[in-house]
């Protein structure tokens, strides 16, 4: 009987698991800054674009939204993963980067909101 978790596509399956995990701050914030260069360079509503809160709905919007879209992305790498190594051992990895990412993320956040007020 041959071990699923060391077959190849398990391994570069894996590997994306661990990589999309350590995207979860990054990610969104290139997200946000390439709409928001986009935004500020093509200016559809004509607003003032020196102004930094500039199309702030949407900068956000779309990170936002592209957080949730790589969250949901790595769950479903997570499950496949656990299913087919059928222990939490074949995900341990990812899902340890993934919680830290959340963690420093969120601690990040509180703190931006304590020093900014």
């Amino acid at each position: 009987m041959t071990d699923v978790t060391n077959s190849p596509r398990t391994s570069r399956l894996h590997t994306l698991a661990v990589v999309l995990s350590s995207l979860v701050i990054g990610f969104p914030l290139i997200v946000g800054r390439l709409v928001e260069a986009v935004l500020d360079t093509l200016n559809p509503d004509k607003v003032d674009v020196a102004q930094p809160l500039a199309y702030l709905s949407q900068i956000l919007g779309f990170g936002f939204g592209s957080l949730g879209v790589l969250l949901v992305v790595i769950v479903v790498v997570l499950v496949v993963l656990y299913r087919r190594g059928r222990s939490f051992a074949a995900i341990r990895l990812p899902f340890i980067v993934l919680v830290v990412q959340i963690l420093v993320g969120v601690a990040t956040l509180l703190l931006s909101g304590l020093t900014n007020k």
